[in-house]
């Protein structure tokens, strides 16, 4: 496990948050365009377009089953913290669960548990160090 796969739980949320934007703005979409007054001719798509209810109906698609897949991985990855939450001592592990599962800042950790925000940060992080845990992987820049 590395640094990058505690916050796993985070990024598989806020997908899935942009998923279920994506459906309600799919569903509250209108394809019909108002008249407009123009001399300019409208021309059609011919052959070559795909009908809107078929565009729909596979874009719909599409989103569920992405939506889906997110809530697998989201079960997967919360069952691997969990494990690595139980292995955690008192603070540590209701700071990491406070960070990595509730998304909870510094400020706020550090106020549900009656401590400075940077002890809250300095005991996450040594606790992280202690476990040897890999920083977090470097993007490649194409």
């Amino acid at each position: 496990m590395t640094v990058y796969d505690l916050f796993s739980v985070q990024r598989n949320t806020n997908k899935l948050k942009s998923l279920y934007l994506e459906l309600e703005s799919l569903e509250n979409f209108n394809p019909y365009k108002k008249n407009i007054i123009s001399d300019m001719p409208k021309g059609s798509r011919g052959s070559k377009g795909k009908d809107f209810s078929e565009w729909y109906v596979e874009e719909k698609d599409r989103i569920e089953q992405e939506i889906e897949l997110c809530k697998q991985r989201i079960q997967q990855d919360r069952e691997m913290i969990d494990e690595f939450i139980g292995e955690a001592p008192y603070p540590e592990c209701d700071i990491i669960q406070f960070r990595v599962i509730n998304d909870l800042g510094w400020y706020e950790i550090g106020e549900t548990l009656h401590m400075d925000r940077r002890t809250a940060s300095r005991r996450f992080y040594d606790y992280v160090q202690s476990k040897n845990l890999p920083a977090m992987p470097v993007a490649d820049v194409v």
